[in-house]
């Protein structure tokens, strides 16, 4: 059983009289990925600006390797390395140089290890270079260099790939692999691009509004939908076509954005597809489901918003 590096236990955060952040609980272990989704101002980025010391904790605690942020931060902080947003770099310095620079911010960081986490992050044949000729994929994985010279156990990055191209993300998300896998570093991550997160994370937590809605491993959250159905249709009015076909096959279904998610023969989706289209519903397409973190994610937060409407 790995180990518990970081425990967060209901935190939550007040701006005046207004409640951002609401009794959020979650654990993250050595080795472990873990995916931090949400809509912008759903409240992600403040959670991991308590978790990183950034921003004062209104109730609730965070524990890194058993330190507590708040009572303990030296102890605690000791442990984290991040990369929030975008990395603190000075373009005209080399890469090699940035390092240097903030290896002096630790104790006891040697050049070894400057050189050790550069091909860490794949950047030996480029890290005497000015980081000004850098891409910005590159820029990332100097980020990230930065926030492992001093071995945190804990890494937290906030929109790593934020404006990488294909190939850009897919360097990142092999570097994190690694250093999850190999390393034994535990990753909290953040990200809005759902299709890269499924490709990357172990366990995922959905926080909607300041709370967490959904918190599963990917597997059981993918699991948790398809129970609901493996065909799909697009129409125009997916709440009206979703209690038509609920009438027609006598099962529920789910409603995922534009799509209604159901179970049905081939022969049934044939005659539902008809009895749509005769209610003056445009359908735009069917077939069967491929699953996907994004259908996951809008079904959870669709059926979320609509039992909180209902309460």
């Amino acid at each position: 059983m790995n180990k518990t590096i970081l425990k967060v236990s209901n935190l939550s955060k007040d701006y005046g009289k207004k409640r951002v952040v609401n009794n959020v609980s979650f654990e993250i272990k050595a080795g472990e990925i873990f995916g931090f989704l949400g809509a912008n101002g759903a409240g992600k980025s403040t959670t991991i600006k308590m978790i990183a010391g950034l921003t004062s904790i209104s109730e609730g605690n965070v524990l890194i390797l058993s330190h507590s942020i708040k009572a303990n931060f030296e102890q605690a902080i000791k442990e984290v390395g991040g990369m929030i947003e975008t990395p603190t770099l000075y373009s005209y310095m080399s890469g090699y140089n940035n390092l240097k620079f903030f290896a002096k911010l630790h104790e006891n960081i040697s050049e070894q290890r400057i050189t050790e986490v550069a091909s860490l992050v794949g950047l030996s044949a480029r890290i005497k270079d000015k980081v000004s000729t850098y891409s910005l994929g590159m820029k990332q994985r100097l980020g990230i260099a930065q926030a492992l010279l001093h071995h945190p156990k804990l890494l937290i990055l906030d929109e790593p790939t934020n404006g990488l191209d294909a190939n850009g993300i897919k360097e990142i998300r092999m570097l994190l692999l690694q250093l999850a896998k190999k390393e034994n570093i535990a990753i909290l991550i953040s990200s809005h691009i759902l299709s890269e997160m499924e490709n990357l994370c172990d366990t995922v937590a959905i926080i909607n509004n300041g709370e967490i809605v959904e918190f599963k491993t990917m597997e059981e959250i993918k699991h948790s939908i398809a129970q609901n159905g493996s065909n799909y249709i697009k129409v125009n009015a997916p709440n009206y076509a979703g209690k038509l076909i609920e009438q027609y096959i006598g099962k529920k279904v789910v409603i995922s954005g534009d799509k209604v998610i159901f179970s049905a023969s081939d022969s049934k989706l044939a005659q539902i597809i008809v009895l749509l289209t005769q209610n003056k519903i445009s359908v735009y397409g069917a077939g069967d489901i491929d699953y996907s973190l994004e259908d996951v994610f809008l079904s959870i937060l669709n059926s979320h918003n609509a039992s909180t409407a209902v309460s």
